[in-house]
């Protein structure tokens, strides 16, 4: 069976869900304080046990999925923005033009070489091909994402004429943990390796009119070929780049402030459910037509330039 999730960090999440629970897991701790001194080692210090404490526990809790690295797939093309009418081919197409404007943008100053970008739409193709040569069955782990909802009306498209059996679990809203915490997941890519196990429940297959309704869906959305497409009441629909924009502007405070600061707040507190990237890109919109102006150039690229309200 090939697990299918939608963008290569649920990808690497997913892979480590196969084998998870042993002593080795690739992983990397940050500490964010303010403290300075001894109060900044002894923060960091508790936060570590904490983290190790933490990794204990899931490590007990861990429900290994099994299988092979080679079965995990990512549908990382990016559907819910950009030209989906013409189609996927392996030399240039709209599609990877559009995921090389989107690793080229610079959020920190950094640089990207075209053959970082073969790279990555090489490994995009690669997954596609596993995915067209009509395995007996996919796995799709889902979540309420606009991409990931794309990617599965765009699998739909695939086996519409059947002889493959999707199954989808679908990441629910909130997740109660053993401790009793309330978390909510934006994706599966936040999704602690171990827990995927205990989501095998929700494992449910569609049967052969859900997917072909979908794949209905999906050529209507090809026809339109929005900018945009984002999900209404569980429901992808097509829609205009400045969509967001009333979510991103509640973000932006009356003070100067930089960019970054408004990406997040937007993310997390408006729950723009798009990626950083797109938010950025609106915000360089705003400032094109008035509504921001620049403060102070960011030294350090996009994501440290200050902005004021106009």
């Amino acid at each position: 069976m090939l697990e299918v999730c939608f963008g290569d960090s649920a990808k690497g999440t997913l892979m480590l869900a196969q084998h998870c629970g042993g002593d080795v897991i690739a992983e990397s701790v940050g500490v964010v304080t303010n403290a300075r001194g001894l109060r900044a080692v002894w923060e960091k210090r508790k936060a570590l046990r904490e983290y190790k404490k933490r990794r204990a526990e899931m490590k007990k809790l861990a429900v290994p999925l099994g299988g092979r690295r080679e079965d995990v797939v990512s549908v990382s093309f990016g559907l819910s923005e950009g030209d989906i009418y013409s189609p996927i081919t392996p030399g240039e197409c709209p599609r990877k033009a559009c995921i090389r404007d989107w690793l080229a943008f610079s959020r920190y100053g950094e640089k990207i070489l075209e053959t970082e970008v073969d790279a990555f739409w090489d490994g995009c193709l690669a997954d596609l091909r596993k995915l067209q040569a009509a395995p007996a069955n996919v796995r799709v782990w889902l979540d309420a994402t606009p991409d990931a909802r794309c990617g599965l009306l765009f699998l739909a498209g695939l086996y519409r004429e059947g002889g493959t059996e999707l199954h989808v679990i679908e990441l629910p809203r909130q997740v109660r943990r053993p401790d009793g915490c309330l978390v909510e997941y934006r994706g599966w890519a936040e999704v602690e390796p171990e827990r995927f196990g205990a989501f095998l429940s929700r494992e449910r297959v569609l049967p052969p009119t859900e997917v072909r309704a979908m794949a209905g869906q999906w050529q209507t959305l090809r026809a339109e070929n929005a900018p945009l497409r984002v999900v209404e009441q569980g429901r992808v629909v097509s829609a205009g780049l400045d969509y967001y924009d009333g979510l991103i502007r509640q973000a932006i405070p009356d003070a100067p402030c930089q960019t970054a600061q408004i990406i997040g707040t937007a993310l997390g507190k408006q729950k723009v459910p798009t990626g950083d990237q797109f938010i950025a890109k609106r915000l360089l919109h705003f400032i094109d037509a008035g509504e921001l102006a620049v403060v102070q150039p960011g030294a350090e690229g996009f994501y440290s330039t200050v902005v004021q309200r106009q």
